[in-house]
């Protein structure tokens, strides 16, 4: 027969199992790039920044985010490799509409926009340099290099 002792010991064990269960797995999901099938495009002036010609990392954040600012650092020196890439960051508690039609649910949440400025795919969490850049050589070529 278990004690009260042994079942308190047990129910411990328990519960330190399930939470390394979970942690493995919110950890394996931080940074996963997903491909993303969405109709239409959303425009600079929808974004209220200018797109890149090649890729666009749109990132949506928010100011209780702690990943927020040193992904923002990331994309940004990422993007800025590449004068076609551009990085907009976008405030979802700002741009509620937006974000409700995009289904963002955390943050950081980034889009990759296409040249059209179709999403082409998504990463939840935070993403490694390595998950950035193989996203960003994921975008198929569209668009222009040209400007007007």
């Amino acid at each position: 027969m278990l004690t009260p002792e042994l079942t308190r010991l047990l129910v411990a064990v328990a519960v330190l199992a399930l939470a390394g269960v979970a942690a493995v797995w919110w950890r394996r999901r931080q940074g996963r790039v997903t491909k993303v099938e969405r109709e239409g495009a959303l425009s600079s002036a929808t974004l209220g920044a200018q797109r890149g010609y090649h890729a666009t990392f749109l990132q949506f954040s928010t100011p209780m985010c702690s990943k927020c600012p040193p992904t923002a650092a990331l994309l940004a020196r990422v993007a800025g490799e590449d004068p076609r890439v551009a990085h907009i960051e976008i405030d979802a508690s700002e741009r509620l509409d937006l974000a409700r039609e995009l289904d963002i649910m955390r943050t950081p949440t980034i889009l990759l926009l296409d040249g059209d400025g179709v999403p082409v795919s998504r990463i939840s969490g935070a993403p490694t340099e390595a998950q950035a850049r193989e996203a960003l050589a994921a975008v198929p070529r569209t668009g222009t290099d040209y400007s007007i």
